[in-house]
């Protein structure tokens, strides 16, 4: 994944978080997990891991939560 800020005015600040698993109902209690954390979707894909199976990967952000 590639992340570049906006080439003008004052970058907000943001935080990301990245959730993969391959079990649904893991996902669902993370997701909502970090939905009250005030995280908000991104994108979703699928990636093939290391042992020969597959997870989902979810990329979640929130901003203007820290200052950098």
């Amino acid at each position: 994944m590639i992340l570049e800020r906006p080439a003008v005015g004052r970058p907000v600040p943001v935080e990301y978080k990245l959730l993969a698993t391959s079990r649904t109902s893991t996902m669902q209690k993370e997701l909502n997990e970090a939905g009250r954390e005030g995280f908000q979707f991104v994108v979703m894909a699928v990636a093939e891991t290391a042992f020969g199976g597959s997870e989902v990967v979810v990329v979640l952000r929130r901003a203007g939560h820290r200052e950098w």
